[in-house]
């Protein structure tokens, strides 16, 4: 095999089906030098007696450690970090499925742009849903890669169902912290670590790996996985602050592009902001959206609505000012980062 460019770390705890399907896809799939080290956390369904007869060879480099004890997804994945010595390391899901050229192009994407330090590929849960009733999966993965080939998707935050870290990351802030013990919220402070160093993060578009969200907790009592996120949650806001909706009221394009950069850049501290606006204006970045108002019942009505309450408003306007402040909404004049910052600690 050539010199390796990517460590592909994947962990099994059980699940023994959908791990024989993670290493036959990822076998069939891959064609960029590559090793599979595989952690497996005390497995007891028969996942060790197969793990155990997978063999390294000279066109399938492989690696294998089998814990005692579980150790989560933080400390299992540091396990693979810890081995890894190539370029690139990938933090897989045991049930993903692959795609032709998945990882060609995310490496692609990071020789582009030298500036960004993480990467998702495309898929189901982050972009662009498959659905197998109306086209097969590489047909389907085919042509979001002809359509979204060598483009980069700015995001807030990259997740840890298939994140590749470019090694100069690692080298500068370390591994997953094991303070989000089992799991859940690790990624997304690896994220805010990352961009904190100076890194951009964000999606491969042309990259597709189907990936079925879940299927190591989908075995696990539901009260206690909410219990579980819950107090990952609270550890990440205590470190981090909140992630805040924003909503941004503009009333014209030539306000947003003359904030275009500071928009961009409460996206890039973990937030999510909308736009409304009577015109369609994009900005790039993944955190950002856009959204048209006909009048100004269309707006407050489309701000009332939205399921998910936005925690800041920001509006120049007096009028609307003081009707959103008088409906309990943190409302801003201006885009005003420091004040944001201090609203999310």
């Amino acid at each position: 095999m050539s010199v390796l460019i990517c460590d592909v770390v994947v962990l099994s705890w059980n699940c023994l089906d959908i791990t024989k399907k993670f290493v036959e896809s990822f076998w069939s799939n891959i064609s960029a030098p590559s090793r599979l080290i595989i952690i497996d956390n005390a497995s007891s369904d028969g996942t060790v007696e197969y793990l155990s007869s997978l063999k390294d060879s000279s066109n399938r480099a492989l690696k294998i450690v089998f814990n005692k004890e579980n150790k989560g997804f933080a400390g299992g994945m540091n396990q693979g970090i810890a081995i890894s010595d190539a370029p690139y390391v990938c933090l897989a899901n045991n049930d993903l499925l692959f795609t032709k050229g998945w990882l060609e192009e995310i490496i692609n994407i990071f020789q582009k742009y030298p500036q960004i330090g993480l990467l998702n590929p495309n898929s189901n849960n982050l972009g662009e849903r498959f659905c197998e009733k109306e086209i097969s999966l590489d047909d389907f993965a085919n042509d979001i890669r002809s359509r979204y080939k060598n483009i980069f998707i700015e995001m807030p935050f990259c997740i840890g169902f298939c994140m590749v870290i470019k090694r100069d990351v690692i080298n500068k802030i370390g591994a997953l912290s094991e303070d989000f013990y089992p799991a859940f919220f690790e990624d997304s402070d690896y994220s805010l670590r990352a961009v904190r160093a100076g890194y951009r993060i964000g999606m491969a578009k042309g990259s597709y790996v189907w990936h079925k969200e879940h299927a190591s907790f989908d075995k696990l009592d539901k009260k206690k996985t909410e219990e579980l996120f819950k107090r990952n949650r609270e550890i990440f806001v205590k470190k981090w602050g909140r992630i805040l909706r924003v909503a941004y009221i503009c009333h014209d394009t030539q306000q947003i592009d003359q904030h275009a950069q500071d928009i961009i850049n409460v996206a890039r501290q973990g937030n999510y902001v909308t736009i409304f606006c009577k015109k369609e204006k994009s900005i790039n970045h993944g955190g950002v959206k856009c959204i048209i108002y006909k009048t100004m019942f269309d707006l407050v009505w489309k701000i009332f609505i939205k399921k998910k309450r936005y925690d800041v408003v920001i509006t120049n306007k007096v009028f609307l000012y003081n009707v959103f402040k008088a409906c309990g909404y943190y409302t801003l004049r201006n885009l005003d980062t420091g004040k944001m910052h201090e609203f999310r600690s």
